[in-house]
């Protein structure tokens, strides 16, 4: 019991400590469009929602403004979604995505091609368990 309240607060304080980190937001992407369009970006946002019925997920950067994914025909997320059936809204989350197009409300469209955990990269040194 005490080991897991030692975890589940170690845990919190590294989300909470990387949420302070300059991080790339929505904002400067739309006034520099150009630079990022096309181009695989990784973000660390926090999660919204995900409806698993209409599929969508949706995160927001630090200015609060919310970027959605459609992954009704994208298989590898669906999949990536079964595997992780514990997301938690406002958990940081390492996105990673194409930004495609913008709308006529400066909103991005975007696919998307993964996401994990923040905590995972800094519990696991390198990001990755060997």
């Amino acid at each position: 019991m005490r080991l897991t309240l030692i975890i589940l607060s170690l845990c919190i304080s590294l989300c909470v400590a990387n949420a302070s980190e300059p991080n790339l937001t929505f904002a400067k992407m739309v006034e520099n469009f150009d630079e990022y369009k096309d181009k695989e970006i990784t973000v660390n946002l926090r999660l919204r929602s995900l409806d698993r019925e209409l599929q969508y997920i949706i995160f927001y950067d630090s200015k609060n403004r919310n970027i959605s994914f459609d992954y009704s025909n994208s298989r590898p997320i669906k999949r990536l979604i079964k595997a992780n059936p514990l997301l938690h809204d406002g958990l940081v989350y390492k996105v990673r995505f194409i930004p495609r197009d913008l709308d006529e409300r400066s909103n991005i469209k975007a696919d998307l091609l993964g996401y994990e955990p923040l905590f995972f990269e800094r519990l696991l040194p390198y990001g990755k368990a060997e």
